[in-house]
């Protein structure tokens, strides 16, 4: 039997679609943003579904259906508890996807909670894993934490959600921690202080940097200090075995590199030239995705299966 996963993320939804557990099939798919503004994109939840369906209309044959969603999700009733860059969320996902009478199962995950899941499988393939963090740099950035071999959901199922922390706490700058890390929050900024007209790719930000341009030099390298500091934050709160940050940046080896130095960087906090405190695990314990992009689609394939 098929099994069509989807990452809906603030751009776009990944699509994979497995057979037996195997990946036969990779697309992307884009939806129009309903509203665009200097800062962020929001899209309706039936448009991103309207994408979907058009590929699900071409399965004659029984199919399973997983959707890896943003914001606070409860999984066990299939409802989408926050608005995030997706909006208009009050649609009964079971009745929409009624439609189609071949369909056997439907579940629904929180988009990062889902690759945290799939980077877990993957990893204890080959090495036994109890408690990791997984971290994914997106339009926003979100995690998701194993505890015992569980995805932790934490009271009101909003354990993960490391984005909407405040990234400062000794200041009036009320940023949060999607605003400062966000690969999506990072090219929003871009444009918004060069006042273009297009917001940039990832990859031509990175160009950009690369031919050494000014504002490019600038706005990353504070990025990528930025997320170090938050893996370093994460293992003091929860001294995990593993920490790993995946999301489609992950794939570049030049911010594997970066991130990988800066994190060694600042494993010694230092003030005023006096050493208060240092990581000296963090190296060790930190590592890149597995599974990198596809980490979401992955962790849906285990949870339709289970």
């Amino acid at each position: 039997m098929k099994s069509y996963t989807f990452d809906v993320g603030g751009t776009g939804t990944k699509c994979i679609v497995f057979e037996n557990k195997k990946e036969i099939k990779n697309e992307y798919l884009t939806c129009e943003a309903d509203v665009v503004t200097e800062f962020f994109t929001k899209t309706r939840l039936v448009k991103v579904f309207e994408e979907i369906s058009k590929v699900l209309d071409n399965e004659k044959e029984e199919f399973n259906v997983f959707l890896a969603l943003p914001g606070i999700i409860d999984s066990k009733n299939k409802k989408i508890l926050s608005p995030s860059t997706i909006t208009e969320i009050d649609i009964n996902i079971e009745e929409y996807f009624s439609k189609y009478k071949n369909m056997k199962k439907i579940l629904i995950e929180n988009d990062a909670k889902s690759a945290a899941i799939g980077e877990f499988y993957e990893r204890n393939k080959t090495k036994k894993v109890s408690n990791m963090v997984h971290i994914t740099i997106g339009t926003a950035i979100g995690g998701g934490i194993i505890i015992n071999g569980k995805i932790y959901n934490g009271a009101n199922l909003r354990a993960g959600e490391f984005g909407k922390m405040y990234s400062s706490i000794g200041n009036e700058r009320n940023y949060s921690v999607t605003f400062d890390t966000g690969l999506g929050a990072l090219l929003f900024k871009r444009k918004f202080l060069n006042k273009e007209e297009k917001i940039l790719t990832g990859k031509q930000m990175f160009e950009l940097y690369n031919e050494g341009e000014e504002i490019a030099v600038k706005m990353i390298d504070e990025w990528i200090e930025q997320i170090a500091k938050l893996i370093i934050n994460l293992d003091y709160v929860l001294d995990f075995e593993l920490i790993t940050i995946g999301g489609g940046v992950s794939e570049n080896e030049q911010f594997q590199d970066m991130i990988k130095k800066a994190i060694s960087k600042n494993k010694e906090f230092v003030f005023q030239g006096m050493v208060m405190n240092i990581n000296q695990e963090i190296e060790s314990k930190f590592d890149i995705s597995m599974l990198k992009n596809k980490a979401a689609c992955y962790g849906g394939l285990y949870l339709l299966n289970k």
